[in-house]
């Protein structure tokens, strides 16, 4: 199970888009470490290729007398089963519970039958998942106890639950995780906890450093109670008003702020726009006429596509915040293409194209920076080399396959899995190289996917002069 935080999907996190879903995961630049998605999720939503925490969603019916989910019963039996449809190899699979409300004990009782019986079914007809099952109690000594309980009935992998409702005793919360995790490690340390509910930006930065996992809706939470939009500053998030709300230039709202009809042609090429705008009427922009004539449903935009577009924004600045918390050592890659020099130079200055110049700027202005090359592979930007005539496209299926265990092998070799790999490329430099890195536990981001090179040099120049124009403010 990986570490970092797992955003908690809800039951339409999703646009409705040319008869095409369209996840929030799909919307935004930076992505958290995987989703947890409960029994109340539809499996057609859940989010691909990415590590997925299945729940129970005690929370969904923790004012129950008897846990239901779409009037089941839920126990072990019950869940095992739908985990099994709906959860692939290598997922966490959460037995059932029930948060301590309302009749106490039958509810400790029900927890541990249902972490025994689970365990058990998990290993027979889950054999390639991986069981959790979560810790409570209303003290310290019951928490710790009813962990060691689990450990000893094989659980290696424990979640900590109950302690959002008390979120903001931040002191509190942290000594409660720190004593249960110090008492199970002293039977083993290769017991991986997560943590269920928490977590704001000070949360974060401690469950980081604590090397655990951890889950929240915190972004969900901001756009429909509040009807806040959450603004990254470093490592802490402001909030705004929505009608209060400054422009912004990351990748959600270059999406809202595009012009109606490529809006509406959305098929994974995610529009962008001039200049970035502030939230507005989404329906009044895309227009009910130009919905009907693309069978848009003007009703879901108007009750709807604000509001994700909203959450989908949430999302991106509270992982964005994350991402500075943790300040990871970045290796940018950009494609060594378009027009060439004709003479023998530093790579860097071979590839004279506008686009590759921009991307040059933006990479060497982040640090660290490669080049990928049809023919060299992989290239230090001062790297001399000649002029060649060798693009992806003249390479065969299986030469491609090479070129990118090539590079995949090259980049292992001169970097480890704590290094986010970050591909300024085109589909073809990028689309067999970053399952091979991924496999080997590199986090890869793509934070110009599905956008056209015109669509690609704008996101680059409106990045290139987000700090000049701070600086200014300042």
């Amino acid at each position: 199970m990986k570490l970092g935080f797992y955003a908690v999907l809800g039951k339409r996190d999703y646009l409705n888009l040319n008869n095409k879903k369209v996840g929030i995961w799909e919307l935004t630049e930076y992505q958290p470490t995987g989703w947890l998605c409960s029994l109340f999720i539809k499996p057609e939503v859940i989010p691909q290729n990415c590590p997925i925490i299945h729940d129970c969603g005690a929370f969904g019916y923790r004012d129950q007398d008897y846990p239901t989910i779409n009037s089941q019963y839920v126990d072990a039996q019950w869940a095992a089963n739908r985990y099994r449809e709906r959860s692939r190899e290598g997922d966490t699979v959460v037995a059932p519970d029930n948060l301590l409300l309302g009749n106490i004990n039958w509810r400790r009782q029900y927890n541990l039958e249902q972490a025994q019986i689970f365990i058990r079914i998990a290993q027979e007809k889950l054999p390639d998942r991986k069981p959790l099952a979560t810790i409570h109690g209303l003290s310290i000594q019951e928490k710790i106890e009813y962990g060691i309980k689990l450990y000893q009935l094989g659980y290696k992998r424990l979640g900590i639950g109950g302690l959002a409702q008390q979120a903001s005793h931040y002191s509190t919360n942290l000594y409660i995780i720190k004593a249960i995790i110090q008492a199970i490690h002293s039977f083993e340390k290769t017991v991986h906890f997560h943590v269920f509910g928490l977590c704001s930006p000070q949360y974060a930065k401690a469950f980081f450093e604590m090397g655990i996992s951890f889950d929240g809706s915190t972004h969900a939470r901001e756009t429909f109670s509040s009807n806040t939009l959450l603004f990254n500053n470093g490592e802490n998030l402001l909030r705004y008003p929505i009608h209060q709300a400054p422009k912004c230039s990351c990748r959600v709202c270059a999406i809202a702020s595009g012009t109606a009809k490529s809006a509406i042609a959305f098929d994974g090429a995610l529009p962008i726009a001039q200049g970035a705008v502030p939230f507005g009427n989404i329906a009044q922009r895309l227009g009910t006429r130009i919905a009907r004539k693309h069978n848009i449903n003007s009703q879901l935009i108007e009750n709807r596509t604000s509001s994700i577009i909203r959450l989908a924004h949430n999302l991106n600045s509270l992982l964005r915040t994350y991402h500075h918390i943790k300040k990871p050592e970045t290796l940018y890659l950009v494609a060594g293409c378009g027009k060439q020099s004709k003479q023998r130079t530093a790579a860097k200055d071979v590839y004279c194209s506008h686009h590759f110049q921009v991307c040059r700027q933006y990479a060497e202005a982040q640090g660290k920076w490669y080049i990928l090359s049809p023919l060299h592979k992989v290239l230090k930007p001062e790297q001399v080399i000649s002029p060649y005539d060798k693009s992806p496209n003249s390479l065969s299926l299986k030469e491609r396959q090479l070129w990118a265990q090539q590079v995949a092998s090259h980049i292992m070799e001169t970097t480890n899995p704590n290094v986010e790999i970050i591909f300024l490329t085109g589909k073809l430099y990028r689309q067999q190289v970053i399952p091979i890195l991924q496999t080997h536990n590199y986090t890869t981001r793509t934070p110009m996917e599905g956008l056209g090179i015109g669509q690609q040099i704008k996101w680059l120049l409106n990045q290139l002069s987000t700090p000049k124009q701070l600086a200014l403010k300042l």
